[in-house]
């Protein structure tokens, strides 16, 4: 039996009107199975919701084969936009000469047959401002299915509000649609473009055109190196600090930028604060004199880039404020060789279950042994968490020496990263007469 099939449609001739596109004409193609031979009047009419027709074509038509497609071109008395258009229908109807043949018509709701391109972004929602910028670019129809022919994108900044960013029209990338409908598109946003702003991509295609805008924000990211000269300091001590700021879109130096120093106590009090600003280097430094009392423990000192209270970038180091005692005497610990016959290298690999033994000594400084000190030791191993995985205590004995035996577990967590060994840390504590304690410790592989 003769029959039409779905029909597909294009829009054409498109302008702008009111801030909106819209379009004159539209391309019909109808697919046709088992249609006689034989020649006919073949006609495509445009019907808003009310029936009444806003285009009509009408043209001769021979058909040679039983399977093919009927083609039309219907101008519309007004250029309508594509959401205005929807809402209409095609109505075609093709009649043979030959009365005996019988004619076949259908009616078609156009957002069922209005074959449109689609814009699909694979893309970040935040970038660097002056940064490269890569996002990839999918023009399917609207069935998800690849447009044939050629076409291309063009990529707009446009600010909050639609508009080209600054007042200025930047046309970030512009370039062609591969086979499959799609590209890599690169590029560079402008420097010292920061907040929100739109991409907006307009996609050229053999069945129409079509735009979509992704929302962006775009951000000013510097990278702070903070450092200090030492990591400990003790009451009374001057602070120098430094930081070194580099823009993260090309690793230039962020040069003449305001960036403030912060010191925070181990209460949580700001003890100190400069506002200064980076040189031609990116470099800006600073000091702080620590007073003669002051909170122990570990302070906080930041860098803050722009507004103090608002800061784009920030970086943040800890150091510690303690007071300094030199020590009473020495620790040592010593494993056992592997072979005390052959005088070879202390053992430093062990499995699990094995005895780990040598000697402790502990001398005041000016030689004297401590002896008859009491004595801990303790082998420390990391599974989930730290665990002791050994103990044992005792004394030192005239000489100021104390030979251990520890046991170790018959289990280890090995680390990937050290080929599956997993480290014990080995360490003595040694308390003399007076009340002093020194630890010394040792690690080793299991």
């Amino acid at each position: 039996m003769p029959r039409l099939l779905q029909a597909l449609a294009v829009l054409a001739h498109r302008s702008v009107s009111e801030d909106s596109m819209v379009y004159g004409l539209l391309r019909v193609t109808i697919p046709y199975d088992a249609l006689y031979a034989g020649a006919g009047q073949f006609t495509v009419e445009v019907l808003n919701p009310e029936d009444a027709v806003l285009g009509r074509t009408e043209q001769r038509v021979e058909v040679t084969a039983r399977n093919g497609h009927l083609q039309s071109e219907v101008k519309l008395e007004k250029a309508l936009a594509v959401d205005d258009l929807v809402w209409h229908r095609v109505r075609y109807r093709f009649e043979y000469d030959d009365a005996k043949k019988p004619a076949v018509e259908g009616t078609e709701s156009i957002s069922s047959i209005l074959r449109r391109p689609v814009v699909h972004i694979l893309g970040q929602q935040s970038y660097i401002t002056g940064g490269q910028a890569a996002v990839r670019v999918i023009v399917t129809d609207t069935k998800d299915e690849a447009i044939a022919g050629r076409g291309s994108v063009q990529i707009e900044l446009l600010d909050a509000d639609d508009k080209p960013a600054d007042g200025k029209p930047r046309v970030l990338f512009s370039g062609r649609l591969n086979h499959h409908g799609t590209t890599e598109a690169q590029f560079r946003f402008p420097a010292g473009v920061i907040g929100s702003y739109r991409l907006r991509y307009v996609a050229d295609t053999p069945i129409g055109t079509t735009e979509f805008t992704q929302d962006v924000r775009l951000e000013d990211k510097v990278s702070i190196l903070l450092t200090s000269e030492k990591p400990l300091y003790q009451p009374g001590q001057t602070i120098h600090v430094r930081a070194l700021a580099l823009d993260r879109s090309d690793h230039q130096a962020a040069a003449k930028r305001t960036l403030t120093f912060e010191v925070e106590d181990s209460r949580g009090n700001k003890v100190f604060k400069k506002a200064t600003a980076t040189d031609q280097f990116g470099v800006a430094s600073a000091e702080f004199g620590l007073a003669d009392e002051v909170n122990l423990g570990t302070y906080h000192l930041r860098a803050l880039m722009g507004d103090a209270d608002a800061p784009t970038n920030t970086a943040e180091i800890a150091l510690n404020v303690e007071r300094y005692v030199l020590p009473k005497f020495k620790v040592a610990v010593e494993f056992a060789d592997a072979d005390s016959r052959t005088g070879k290298k202390q053992k430093r690999g062990y499995q699990p279950g094995d005895h780990v033994t040598g000697t402790v000594r502990a001398n005041y400084f000016f030689g004297k042994p401590v002896d008859n000190a009491a004595l801990s030791m303790k082998a420390s191993a990391m599974d989930v968490s730290m665990f002791e995985a050994a103990s044992s205590n005792g004394k030192t004995d005239t000489e100021g020496s104390y030979h251990f035996d520890l046991t170790l577990p018959k289990y280890f967590a090995g680390r990937p990263l050290n080929h599956g060994a997993a480290r014990v840390l080995i360490e003595a504590t040694v308390k003399d007469s007076a009340g002093h304690s020194e630890t010394r410790g040792q690690c080793n592989n299991r």
